[in-house]
């Protein structure tokens, strides 16, 4: 399921013709897979308010998750904002039900948003990148209309093309990293020296 789900192809053992992910090396990937054991977890995620503090005692720090921690960055700065400079999520599904208190909360963080290729190409699973992705988009006009600074970076449309969802581990990973430390510059950095 893995394969269609981090779409390295339409199904599996296929990939996609443009795909980055070294699909040779999907064996190796799966070995470091464990259970999403999110589920077991204490309400609200002990991690988000460990990130928090983490921030704080940094005295500033930029947070970033991917995939099912991707929104991690967001809920620790619903708990304390403080030490958190900048939010980075990749590829994850949107949550719906923030509401203009914690919209307003969220705008005062820069937020970059990172999705790769493929999102409506594969069907089946527990996934729907299309669907996360559209969330996303209304999420950033949200935050944006609260006076934040947020943004949605989709690969294709930048013209990089075949990223799967493991963005970090794809044949072009250093290429997406530089847009990212980029991101952080303008939007995190130099916000920072003004």
């Amino acid at each position: 399921m893995a394969w269609t789900v981090f779409r390295f192809g339409p199904k599996y053992g296929t990939a996609f013709p443009d795909g980055q992910f070294p699909v040779e090396a999907a064996d190796e990937l799966y070995k470091q897979m464990i259970p999403d054991l999110n589920a077991l977890l204490p309400s609200p995620n002990p991690t988000w308010k460990n990130m928090a503090a983490l921030a704080a005692q940094l005295k500033g720090a930029i947070l970033m998750g991917h995939s099912e921690s991707g929104f991690f960055p967001e809920r620790a700065a619903l708990i304390d904002p403080a030490g958190i400079r900048g939010m980075i999520s990749i590829e994850q599904p949107c949550p719906a039900d923030l509401s203009e208190k914690e919209i307003a909360a969220l705008a005062k963080i820069p937020t970059l948003m990172v999705f790769g290729d493929h999102l409506g190409d594969v069907t089946g699973g527990p996934a729907n990148w299309q669907a996360s992705f559209d969330g996303y988009q209304a999420y950033v006009k949200r935050i944006v209309a609260a006076g934040g600074d947020a943004e949605m970076m989709h690969l294709p449309a930048l013209g990089i093309k075949g990223n799967s969802h493991m963005l970090m581990q794809d044949r072009n990973n250093l290429q997406v990293a530089d847009l990212i430390a980029d991101w952080i510059e303008s939007h995190v950095e130099r916000k920072g020296k003004r």
